[in-house]
């Protein structure tokens, strides 16, 4: 509860510190000795949704949208008389909201990615082609029997056509796997044979390479889920299969792509820029860890003494974390767009 009432105090403090450094415009309310402009009232209605805003658009609700505004004043007014702006919990969430604000003025809202030239992200393009060009894949089941000789495949062919209809009979009366039962049992294959003939999603080429051309095409000819081909004659012998089922083949172009591929470099920028910034600051201030002091500090519920453990969270100014104030007006704007506060923690 504490925390909670040092972050609302935080907020309404910012609040009117920002009164009285950027008043600006004609007046509509004086609380004190702040103001709240018209420009002001206008910035905070459209800082809601507009189901919400489009409620405002009489007198008698601007004021009552303004009555939430001159309370945040008044707590704002009331904290600051009583010191709450010199608390220690009300300093640590302002640092907070200062650290956001220089990463966006310093890095987000000058690496908006608008400025990246149609060659460089062809260029992109071109190099990360398999991320917006896939073939099509398909899971797929098998059983393998092996034979070299005519005599020995002429064998195959023949228990491959009773296996298949043992197998279609048994699915007719329910059994839907089967196929896969059946390949445990009867397939040769030592490495698929153990998971009931499962090759996993392969491509056509993924599975002519592993396989055998004659397998990939016999895989890829059936259509629907369940559908099952053979006997197939391929170099290892003859063979069942049976498609599980087919993703769809993404192929994007690169007018598609353009705007993804121009939000991913702007990301991959802002990641480089951050870290040769922070780099900059590191070198030109001087800094002193006490691995003595910091070996003594017990962290509460932590192992001791286990490396790799995460720093808590709050603490790298990366992970864009927003004050935990709730006044009845926003302060900030409730969504933001994906900006450098996210490298750490997720890109």
């Amino acid at each position: 509860m504490k925390t909670r009432l040092s972050a609302i105090l935080f907020a309404l403090s910012l609040a009117a510190a920002c009164h009285k450094n950027e008043a600006k415009g004609p007046v509509v309310a004086k609380v004190g000795d702040d103001v709240i402009t018209a420009d002001e009232l206008k910035h905070r209605l459209d800082e809601t949704s507009p189901f919400l805003r489009a409620r405002y658009n009489t007198l008698d609700r601007k004021k009552e949208f303004l009555e939430n505004l001159i309370r945040n004043e008044l707590l704002a007014q009331e904290a600051q008389r009583q010191g709450y702006d010199k608390s220690p919990a009300v300093k640590e969430q302002m640092k907070r909201a200062m650290i956001q604000e220089l990463i966006k003025h310093q890095l987000d809202e000058k690496l908006t990615g608008q400025d990246i030239a149609e060659g460089d992200l062809k260029k992109f393009y071109d190099a990360h082609l398999d991320d917006f060009v896939k073939p099509e894949r398909a899971r797929v089941f098998h059983i393998l029997l092996p034979a070299k000789e005519p005599k020995e495949k002429a064998e195959a062919r023949k228990k491959a056509v009773a296996l298949l209809k043992d197998i279609d009979a048994r699915e007719k009366k329910g059994e839907v796997n089967a196929f896969q039962t059946t390949a445990m049992k009867e397939s040769k294959d030592q490495l698929s044979a153990p998971m009931g003939g499962d090759l996993r999603f392969l491509s056509h080429e993924e599975l002519a390479k592993a396989y055998s051309s004659e397998l990939a095409t016999a895989a890829f000819d059936l259509k629907n889920p369940g559908d099952k081909g053979g006997p197939i004659e391929t170099p290892a012998g003859v063979e069942l299969v049976k498609l599980q089922v087919k993703t769809v083949a993404p192929n994007r172009s690169f007018d598609e792509s353009k705007d993804s591929i121009r939000g991913r470099m702007a990301r991959e920028r802002r990641s480089d820029e951050y870290d040769d910034w922070m780099k900059k600051l590191r070198q030109n201030t001087t800094v002193a860890i006490n691995d003595a002091e910091l070996e003594k500090v017990v962290v509460e519920g932590a192992p001791q003494g286990q490396p790799g453990m995460m720093p808590p969270v709050g603490l790298n100014p990366m992970q864009g974390h927003q004050p935990n104030a709730a006044p009845p007006v926003p302060l900030h704007p409730a969504v933001t767009p994906p900006t450098a506060a996210s490298k750490i923690g997720g890109n």
